[in-house]
């Protein structure tokens, strides 16, 4: 386009040189045009200059604009170095297009004097001003895309934090449930025996006596303090060692769910209390008492 029109105005003086001769008038006035192709040579590598800038421009926004499509496969939101980059890519973007909008107007206050060559600029920069609308439109749908991928998110991960704070509360009832449910466990196996003879568990509030002057019989206390007894796991233990003589169950446990174990040499010496049938046996109390006749 630039060589068209300087061909052209570079015609006219030789047109006129071959109509007039050699004379002074036809010198002045190629003097004169020259002075004008000279000048509109000067404007036009202007112009060409700005829409080669505008070109280059165009082409590295194309360029950038692709290398933040491809940063966003990398899950910005998730990762902070790459969020960065596509933030620093938009805004060189954003830098650009403003620059090549100022050169456009810029282009289209100096294009109308070049006359015939007018049109094929105007036509030129429309084009131009085309491809920076469909750049700025893609760039447009891609942050409005990314600002809707980021609420997207934000809602999700608010949605996370809800279900996760409701699984943990969740996860405390029934860590709480669950250390209930142990500890009644715990509780229902437990059982507490005593051995001894009968004045030591009367001193200790154990047990006592009832009945009339002559005829009295041991009973276990109301108020029985399990600090004085023995711990153990009903379910686990099911022989009680006792050696004493003459000891009687003073607690009340079903006939046939125990027995005393005799010393074969001493027929009156207790050396152990059986449990032969578990439930039965605590099914009444969890406190077992042997004490002795006296």
């Amino acid at each position: 386009m630039k060589k068209f029109f300087l061909c052209a105005i570079v015609a006219l003086p030789l047109f006129f040189a071959s109509c007039a001769g050699n004379d002074a008038k036809t010198a002045a006035v190629a003097d004169s045009l020259q002075e004008i192709i000279n000048q509109k040579d000067v404007e036009i590598d202007a112009l060409f200059e700005v829409l080669s800038d505008i070109e280059n421009n165009l082409t590295e926004i194309s360029s950038r604009y692709s290398q933040v499509a491809t940063l966003r496969q990398q899950n910005p939101e998730r990762n902070a170095g790459v969020k960065g980059q596509i933030t620093d890519q938009l805004a060189v973007i954003e830098s650009m297009m403003s620059q090549n909008k100022a050169k456009i107007a810029s282009l289209n206050s100096k294009i109308s004097s070049l006359g015939a060559e007018n049109t094929k600029l105007q036509g030129f920069i429309e084009s131009l001003n085309a491809r920076m609308a469909e750049q700025e439109n893609q760039i447009n749908a891609l942050t409005n895309e990314l600002s809707i991928s980021k609420e997207t998110i934000k809602k999700l991960s608010g949605n996370v934090s809800e279900l996760t704070q409701s699984n943990q509360e969740k996860d405390v009832t029934i860590a709480q449930q669950a250390e209930e449910m142990a500890y009644l466990a715990d509780q229902s196996h437990r059982a507490y025996y005593v051995v001894g003879n009968y004045d030591d568990l009367k001193a200790k509030g154990i047990v006592s006596k009832d009945g009339g002057l002559i005829f009295k019989t041991q009973k276990a206390t109301s108020n029985l303090n399990v600090k004085n007894f023995n711990l153990i796991d009903k379910n686990k233990v099911t022989t009680i060692e006792v050696n004493l003589r003459k000891a009687r169950l003073i607690s009340k446990h079903p006939e046939g769910s125990y027995e005393f174990v005799y010393d074969e040499a001493d027929s009156k010496l207790a050396k152990q209390l059986v449990i032969k049938d578990v439930e039965a046996f605590w099914s009444t109390t969890d406190f077992l008492i042997v004490s002795t006749k006296r």
